[in-house]
């Protein structure tokens, strides 16, 4: 009798094996193996679109070293919905459920897989990512209050995890027994009675040890989905900021995959990807080595061949400018670039132990940025509220940015994100946070599993203020964050601000008219704003267990679900401030004739080139989501070759042709194609015209315009104009 009943015959190690035993009377039968089912989800939030539109990449390389290091005695699938992970569930019944945590998708994962313990007791439960706290105290309360998480892996998961089932696997998968051993497992910690057993950590020094995901085939089945392919080049990061979570001595040495490999997998993204223009690169600082520019150089020749990919996300490098605008360089504009400062007060970056470029390498960098193409949108990023900030040092952060070239000005809130220095008592104490709770824009849905229906929503922590930071500063920093948002960014209104620089105006300073303003705006934007300060007020929780409290209602999660609570305000605002373009664009002329008239700059030559200049601006970006519209308008400015000179001149001294010019404005084919594929994507996310008009590239989206002809009279008022001559 075989000892063995396989599709092959397999040299196991006893430990390995699941066994099952048919006994005939006192005879064995036979002796049947089972494989041992293990299901990773790296889950995003559905109920109002897609929330992490992303490739479940990280969870895939798990995935991909644990097949390699345990062989066929598992069957290791990948999961990105919840719905997906459900139905395998109920009809599969895994032994092992691991998932990730990161902020925006613990309580869906935990609630996910503590319904399927109830459903097989014996499940193994595992949990990894960076949402964990780093203090012993605070990890031993997390792993209580989540007492369903049977192992948690720390930092890196591909060793953690396979140490992990091949110590379970001595054990004949007996959590209890394992446990009462106390024996410490590399990089996992486990609750033990009233306390934590920590094995040490240890990372993947040879990246090249873990199988591509893509090569393996793990991530075929997300090209059928809506979701952004990621690569990853490179692991750690060398600086160390208080607010981040890869901000720790341990990640701090930068290890690489070899470049052949890379090559490869961006050859098999490009053969399978569809209807989505755009390409993640997860490294923490692409471009600052020099061992990034062949793969740059890899990525612009795909481009040249399959128009692929139009747009590419990645964090640049903090150091070696020239270096990075090698880099920049060599992508011709797909990739957006920008220096991340997050403060521009010495005391601040302190604060955080966060070291930013010199103003002269910030300026040189932005301006290179924005140089070498007509659609670069160079992007710095700015962070409210951390410790140290008043209301003047954040506005002083954005003038800094916008005067020094940065063309996209991205504004975040400070969150506490478990794991990080800031969030430490320590840091809490210090700087007398004002924090409040509220539910992750997007991260909410109400989830079928069986016969039962789950609300489910994620909570984040925010300072919204501090012993520096007033609470009525924050919200009026968030109102000028709304401003700059939508009137400077994405190049909406640059036209108007090119010809400012001329007269040495900064855009800041008109931005500020603005927010100085308010009675200018009109009353649909003044109900904009009023909802959307009542939105950045209200709608905060004092605590994680009254957020969660409160979440608990039906109706309450209704109201999560549809969107009219817990919105990303910031982006549906500007949405519906783009939706009333014409009225933004007439409050922006007044203040520009308020500021100019200040300055002693308004003439009537001003008056009548911004008036046509704003028409113009209109006919170009307004609805560009509309990309079958065709229009033709007369002007008496030359705005073709007006472009030529980036719209920088003086229009104190610009002249009115003595006949109009006739444009016609519309989108090519490219432009079309990359709308839809936009609209494909951003329409499935929560606040979606918001997240395209924040995330997207938008000079790639404006009208083209050319001459249409210069209307008949012209040629009877040049022969007028000779006689009179």
């Amino acid at each position: 009798m075989e000892l063995f009943t396989l599709r092959k015959k397999h040299d196991f190690e006893k430990k390995h094996l699941n066994i099952i035993h048919h006994f005939n009377g006192n005879n064995e039968e036979d002796i049947v193996f089972m494989n041992k089912k293990i299901f990773l989800a790296d889950l995003t939030h559905t109920g109002r679109g897609i929330h992490a539109s992303t490739f479940p990449l990280g969870l895939s390389y798990v995935a991909s070293y644990a097949k390699k290091e345990l062989g066929d005695q598992y069957d290791i699938k990948v999961f990105k919905f919840p719905d997906h992970l459900v139905k395998a569930i109920i009809d599969e019944s895994p032994d092992f459920l691991c998932f990730t945590n990161y902020c925006w998708n613990l309580e869906l994962s935990y609630k996910m897989s503590s319904l399927a313990k109830q459903r097989n007791p014996n499940l193994i439960v595992v949990s990894g990512g960076p949402n964990f706290p780093v203090l012993p105290l605070e990890r031993l309360q997390f792993m209580k209050q989540r007492s369903g998480i049977d192992f948690y892996i720390q930092n890196e998961g591909e060793i953690g995890f396979v140490e992990l089932v091949r110590k379970l696997g001595e054990y004949n998968f007996d959590i209890v027994a394992l446990k009462r051993k106390r024996e410490p497992i590399i990089n996992s910690i486990y609750l033990c009675g009233e306390e934590l057993v920590e094995g040490p950590f240890q990372r993947i020094l040879d990246l090249n040890l873990i199988p591509s995901p893509y090569l393996s085939g793990i991530m075929d089945p997300f090209f059928d989905m809506p979701l952004t392919p990621m690569i990853e080049t490179t692991r750690g990061c060398p600086f160390t900021c208080a607010f981040c979570a890869d901000g720790i001595i341990f990640k701090s040495r930068v290890i690489r995959f070899n470049r052949e490999r890379a090559l490869d997998e961006l050859n098999y993204i490009v053969a399978r990807v569809r209807n989505m223009d755009e390409l993640i690169i997860t490294d923490l600082n692409f471009g600052m080595y020099k061992e990034d520019v062949p793969i740059a150089e890899y990525i612009a020749e795909i481009k040249r061949t399959h128009n692929w990919p139009i747009v590419i996300g990645a964090s640049t490098g903090k150091n070696n400018k020239e270096q990075v605008l090698k880099v920049i360089t060599i992508l011709g504009g797909s990739l957006v670039t920008g220096a991340a400062i997050q403060s521009a007060d010495p005391e601040v970056l302190k604060n955080i132990k966060r070291n930013n470029i010199s103003l002269e390498v910030y300026r040189g960098f932005l301006e290179f940025s924005n140089s070498f193409t007509k659609d670069a949108v160079a992007f710095t990023e700015i962070i409210l509220a951390l410790p140290g900030d008043t209301k003047e040092k954040h506005f002083y952060s954005l003038r800094y940015g916008i005067d020094n070239g940065a063309k996209i000005v991205r504004m975040y809130q400070a969150m506490l994100l478990s794991g990080t220095e800031m969030a430490s008592e320590g840091m809490r104490r210090e700087f007398q946070y004002l924090t409040k709770f509220r539910v992750i824009p997007g991260g909410v849905g109400i989830y079928q599993f069986g016969d039962q229906w789950y609300p489910i929503a994620e909570v984040e922590e925010i300072i919204v203020g501090s012993k520096d930071l007033p609470f009525e500063d924050y919200v009026s920093c968030r109102v000028m964050n709304l401003i700059i948002e939508t009137y400077f960014n994405n190049a909406l209104f640059s036209e108007v601000f090119s010809a400012l620089k001329t007269l040495q105006v900064s855009a800041f300073d008109c931005l500020l008219y603005i927010f100085e303003h308010p009675e200018l705006y009109t009353p649909t934007m003044k109900k904009i704003f009023n909802r959307f300060i009542d939105a950045t007020s209200k709608d905060l929780y004092n605590s994680y267990e009254e957020a969660m409290a409160h979440l608990s209602r039906p109706e309450v999660i209704e109201k999560y679900v549809s969107g009219e609570l817990g919105i990303n305000e910031l982006l549906v605002h500007r949405a519906e401030l783009y939706q009333e373009l014409e009225e933004i664009s007439t409050v922006l002329l007044q203040a520009v004739t308020g500021l100019l008239q200040q300055r002693g700059f308004w003439n009537d030559r001003a008056q009548s080139y911004f008036d046509q200049l704003i028409q113009f601006i209109l006919c170009r970006k307004k609805a560009i989501y509309q990309y079958e519209q065709v229009s033709e308008q007369k002007f008496n400015y030359d705005f073709k070759a007006l472009e030529e000179l980036n719209f920088e001149i003086d229009p104190r001294h610009q002249e009115l042709s003595p006949w109009p010019f006739r444009f016609k404005f519309f989108h090519d084919e490219g432009q079309k194609s990359h709308i839809q594929n936009a609209l494909r994507l951003y329409i499935n996310t929560p606040s979606g015209i918001g997240r395209l008009l924040q995330r997207s590239n938008l000079k790639k989206m404006y009208r083209n315009f050319d001459y249409c002809a210069i209307i008949q009279e012209a040629p009877k008022m040049l022969q007028s104009l000779a006689l009179e001559i």
